[in-house]
Order: C-alpha cells, then structure tokens, then sequence
C-alpha cells in the first residue's frame, strides 16, 4: 500500500465534499431540511451523516470507540455545518498526510456500535471513510435534483483532470484494483437483489432523481461499465447502452453478467505497467483525453459506489429496503467477522 495513494484520495474527498456544500448553498432553510423520505431524510441530514462519518472513523483511529453519532438536527443551517465540517476535514487531512505505509498496513482494534470488539488494517478503514462519502454524495446530489436545485459533478476522473499531473507513487497498485472490482461486483450483486423487492411500476417510476427512476439508475451503472471496457480496448464510444433496450430488471440481470466476467478478467490481467500506461480516448461529447489507466478503474468503481447510493436512496422512496454496500462489510465479510 502506498501513502500517497491515500494522500491523493483523501484531497478528492475534501474536493469533493467542498463542491457539493458550494451546491447546497442553492437551498432555501425549507428545502435543506425538507424530508424526502430517504435512509437519512434530508439534505442537511445527509451532509451531517457523511460529515459524522468522518469524524466517527477519526475518533476510531485515535484509540476511541464512540457509541454512536451525534444528531443531526443539532445543526440548523448550513453555516454550522460548514464551520464544524472545516475542523474535521483539517483534521482528516493532517492524519492521512502524517500516516506512513507501515501504518496503513497496522491493525487497529475498537468497538463497533453495538459494542462488539473488530478489528481491520487502517488501510481498509480509508478506503472504506472515502467511499463512504462518494455514497452519500450521490444521495445529496440525486435530493438536490428532486428539489429543483442542480448538483455539481464530483466524478473522480474530473478531480483527476483538473489536478493534472499526480506523483507517479499516487498510483494504485494492480492487488488493490482487483480487490476493488472484487468488491464493485459485490456490491453490484446486493444492489440489484435488492431492486428484486420491486414490481414493474415502482421499478420504473419517476422520483425526479439525477437518473430518474431505479432502473434508469441501475442501467446508467451497467452502462458506465460498458463504455469504460469499450474504451480499456481502444474504442470511443458516443453513447451509452440504449435504456429501451432494459425495460425491466430480467433484462438488467441478463446483460450485468457479461459485462462483470469482461471487466475481472480484464482487471485480472492487467499489471503494474499496464496500470501506468496513459489511455487516450474521445468522451461522449467528443472531446479527447487522456489519463492513466489506474485512474479510470479508479473512477469507474467511484461512479458505481455513488450510483448505488442513489439507488438506495430511490428504493427508500419506494418503501422498499436497500441493502447495505459499505466497503467495510465486504472486507469484514471477507474476513469472516460479524458485521456489527
């Protein structure tokens, strides 16, 4: 595990986190803590959850096991929220930045909220807090689209090109891609199971989400996919996978399969140097550029992560139940250890 890789993801974070207050700002008081009927209500109760998140994680890092999160109503603006969110992103960054790569691969020890003892390397724990975010992320974006106001883009490879040039150590290694997509495919397998709990109407019914109803959400996902592995072998696609041709979820769950096989076996293959190699392809509008792969695979499973957040979101509405896709249930799974 490299450091600068964590540095790298957790300066995104801060991006990202800094680009969707600035969208929130949009917001009348009313429609900032409006409820809509998702996992956490609002939009400043989502803002508070991923802020909490990241405290949360910190406290858990630095010895401390905190019961649980505080509420969220004991903001009542976006001011205050801004104004904790400035001590705990500073905070974040000073300890990621002071971490060496003998302390990522360290296990740490605490409680989970439910009093239980666990234990994961810390590496896991960042991958899993910067994930977090990008959930939730989608969450706040698709809110701030059924509200009326419009989000702005957080996708990784954005982060990535207005960056420009990274240090080559930022780079992911080839073991830590493949557990990503390991994990990608994971979390893909419990979002559509459960999208099962739905019938035809409410599975294509339009909640004024980014993409608007759940299946549009899972196919923008499915799509993403294909276009990535169309451009991983030289070719520019101009479109996304047509919708019409996924009306319902057997179809979905007909296409997903191939789409997932092609894409391990890809990331399978790949090495170090074919990791950081620079991809140069033309986007959907047409606009040439170009990156290094790692990037890409990168992005690709932080696109899935936010979509699926939405779609966690959708089937809240719904009055259907999501099933979870933290990152740290699929290492803790992996692992053999209890959830909670």
């Amino acid at each position: 595990m490299r450091i600068e890789t964590f540095r790298a993801l957790y300066d995104y974070n801060a991006w990202a986190d800094h680009r969707l207050l600035d969208a929130c700002a949009a917001l009348s008081h009313e429609q900032f803590t409006r409820d809509l009927g998702a996992g956490f209500p609002s939009v400043r109760d989502t803002l508070v959850h991923i802020l909490d998140g990241e405290w949360f994680w910190l406290e858990r890092w630095q010895g401390r096991s905190p019961a649980g999160l505080p509420p969220a109503n004991r903001f009542s603006d976006l001011a205050g929220i801004r104004a904790r969110w400035s001590e705990v992103e500073g905070e974040l960054l000073r300890f990621v930045a002071g971490r060496t790569a003998e302390d990522l691969a360290r296990v740490q020890h605490y409680r989970t909220t439910e009093g239980n003892p666990n234990s994961q390397p810390l590496w896991q724990m960042l991958q899993h807090l910067a994930n977090h975010g990008s959930h939730h992320r989608g969450q706040a974006a698709a809110m701030l689209r059924q509200l009326g106001a419009a989000p702005v883009a957080t996708d990784l490879i954005l982060y990535y090109r207005e960056r420009g040039g990274l240090p080559p150590d930022a780079a992911i290694e080839p073991e830590t891609i493949r557990l990503l997509y390991d994990y990608n495919a994971w979390a893909n397998h419990r979002t559509v199971a459960a999208c099962a709990a739905l019938g035809e109407e409410r599975f294509t019914s339009d909640l004024g989400s980014s993409f608007r109803s759940v299946r549009d959400t899972l196919v923008h996902i499915l799509g993403v996919e294909w276009l990535y592995l169309e451009r991983f072998r030289g070719r520019s696609p101009a479109e996304l996978l047509p919708g019409e041709h996924f009306p319902d979820l057997a179809r979905v769950c007909a296409r997903w399969p191939e789409i997932e096989t092609e894409l391990l076996q890809f990331v399978a293959a790949a090495g170090a140097e074919d990791l950081a190699r620079v991809q140069e392809y033309r986007t959907t509008k047409g606009a040439p550029v170009s990156n290094p792969l790692w990037q890409s695979l990168q992005h690709l499973v932080n696109h899935g992560t936010y979509h699926r957040g939405q779609v966690a979101m959708l089937l809240r509405q719904l009055g259907a139940k999501p099933n979870s896709t933290d990152l740290i249930y699929f290492y803790r799974e992996r692992a053999g250890q209890p959830w909670d």
